[in-house]
């Protein structure tokens, strides 16, 4: 390979990297406080002491993705915010030279020995890899530009076996890149002045669980424990609220332009031809896995007793530490709470006989898989008697340390009684039936047409094959309009939303197209009974109703 003698245009090639900007001081800004929503909505609150430059200006090296609106920057003792500044900045740093390219540039202007790949050993001074000014590094060309005593040689990088380089070894290469920044400009504050933000971000949430340890006599050793499931952010040390309660964030599907976010910088466009956002923002706003270990030396987190706060209630912990990817099981209190054991039946919708006559033979089959003799349902009658609401949770039921059952705890505030269904109560039979009692072909006129009258009449037989005596709530729905009850019960008429509250809609419901007239005329009627049933006793609870039929 002979040598080649070149003059090389400044204007197109850049011999010696360019020199880069000086990199700007950044701070850190730890999360000191932060505030969980179940529904993975955190209230961060994030400082550092101020030490801003002669400008008065700090620069945070990362930008929150805070809810539209709640991105609040803030100064103490003295010190106040002027402004919060996003952008995008040029950041230099040094870093590891890992190929031949970013060697060549680390050690530019240093004597080399290239060795090429037919052997070709050529000594001299290494001007370093040529790239356009114009362009960024990573558009640096494919040749390596060497002085030789008999000129500039121009080498294909591909063809380079070897490259020695003579003294001192440069290892690290520097680099740019774009990275979003947050520059906060202050005035005034001493030393002990500290800058911060504060913001709501979704990423960071809590699991309640509980665990019921019954003794059979009506107490329940609780605890409470909660899971932190942590995908925003690392916390060291941070103080960490947990909130019971539904909070409302009414720009939860919007982010704040501060963050910088690619669907934010279409938002002027995008409301120009968006009737509702505009008014969103208008003056005429109208009126909710793997468990991470701490490490020994970490300060384990403490709670604090809990505290209302208007409609929500808080529990606190302290000096958490948590890496975003982690998760964390922390107990948070333990207490005993009275219970009352309860067994609840509730005997499903049956459709009217003149639905049912219509059915084909495997629908038929199906309804009556429906209708199964209903099962009672154990089910613990707890009274909160906390300073603190339970909240919605897994629960896991316990007796005596041998496990019953896991069940959903639904919220219940201080002094009020909410039930913990268990489990199907296998000593207490139940036998339901429904008959007709007679048909009358009327004509009853209602309104502007004529029906007939179907009366019904049922019955739900109760035994108790438990040793010990028991409560006993059942309710008995129906369609039509309810006449007697017997054994003390009581009896209303539902409207369609009452019907269907508390219990799905049965399965049998869309297999005829109900008529207008069926709401207008008849609906939906129920029946309750509150049993005391000795051991061994049997009951029978009788009803009667009737609807219309045209």
């Amino acid at each position: 390979m002979k040598p080649l003698s070149v003059c090389v245009s400044v204007l197109l090639v850049a011999l010696l990297p360019a020199q880069a900007p000086p990199s700007t001081t950044s701070e850190k800004l730890p999360v000191r406080e932060v505030t969980v929503f179940k529904d993975g909505h955190a209230y961060l609150v994030r400082e550092a002491v101020l030490a801003a430059d002669a400008n008065g200006q700090i620069v945070f090296d990362e930008l929150p993705v805070p809810v539209l609106g709640t991105f609040w920057p803030f100064a103490t003792d003295g010190a106040r915010i002027v402004a919060a500044k996003a952008g995008r900045d040029t950041v230099v740093r040094d870093v590891a030279a890992i190929d031949f390219r970013q060697i060549a540039r680390a050690n530019t202007g240093k004597d080399v020995v290239v060795v090429m790949g037919d052997k070709e050993r050529i000594e001299g001074k290494l001007l370093g890899v040529p790239s356009r000014q114009e362009a960024p590094a990573a558009s640096d060309g494919d040749l390596l530009l060497l002085q030789t005593e008999s000129g500039t040689r121009i080498l294909p990088l591909a063809s380079v076996r070897d490259l020695e380089v003579r003294g001192g070894f440069e290892s690290k290469i520097r680099s740019e890149e774009k990275r979003e920044r947050l520059t906060v400009t202050v005035a005034g504050g001493g030393a002990l002045a500290r800058v911060g933000v504060m913001y709501v971000q979704k990423g960071l949430r809590w699991i309640p669980a509980y665990r019921f340890d019954i003794d059979g006599a009506g107490k329940a050793a609780v605890q409470f424990e909660a899971t932190l499931v942590n995908d925003l952010i690392d916390l060291d040390r941070a103080t960490v609220h947990l909130v019971v309660g539904v909070p409302k964030f009414e720009f939860e599907g919007m982010v704040d332009p501060i963050s910088l976010q690619e669907e934010m910088a279409q938002v002027a466009a995008s409301a120009h031809g968006n009737r509702d956002f505009r008014n969103v923002l208008s003056n005429s706003l109208r009126t909710q896995s793997a468990f991470a270990q701490v490490e020994a030396q970490e300060p384990q987190p403490t709670v604090a007793d809990g505290a209302a706060t208007e409609d929500l209630f808080v529990f606190t912990l302290k000096d958490v530490t948590l890496k975003k990817g982690e998760r964390l099981v922390v107990p948070v209190r333990s207490f005993d709470l009275s219970y009352r054991d309860v067994y609840k039946l509730e005997v499903p919708f049956a459709p009217p006989t003149d639905v049912r006559q219509g059915l084909q033979a495997e629908r038929v089959i199906e309804l009556a898989r429906q209708l199964a003799a209903p099962k009672a349902r154990h089910v613990l009658r707890l009274q909160n008697g906390m300073e603190a609401p339970l909240t919605t949770a897994p629960a896991l039921v316990l007796l005596q340390g041998r496990v019953l059952a896991q069940a959903r705890l639904s919220y219940a505030s201080k002094g009020r009684e909410v039930d913990l269904e268990i489990n199907p109560a296998i000593d207490v039979r139940v036998e339901s039936e429904e008959h007709e009692v007679k048909r009358s072909a009327g004509p009853f006129r209602l309104g502007d047409d004529n029906y007939g009258r179907v009366d019904v009449g049922g019955s739900i037989t109760l035994w108790n094959g438990k040793p010990v005596p028991v409560v006993i709530e059942v309710s008995r729905r129906v369609l039509g309009l309810s006449d007697d009850v017997g054994q003390g019960g009581s009896k209303r008429q539902l409207d369609l939303v009452q019907a269907w509250y508390g219990s799905a809609q049965p399965g049998w419901w869309g297999w005829w197209n109900w008529p207008h007239w069926w709401f207008v005329h008849n609906g939906f009627g129920e029946f309750r009974w509150q049993v005391e049933l000795a051991a061994g006793a049997t009951t029978k609870l009788e009803s009667s109703w009737h609807y219309f039929w045209r």
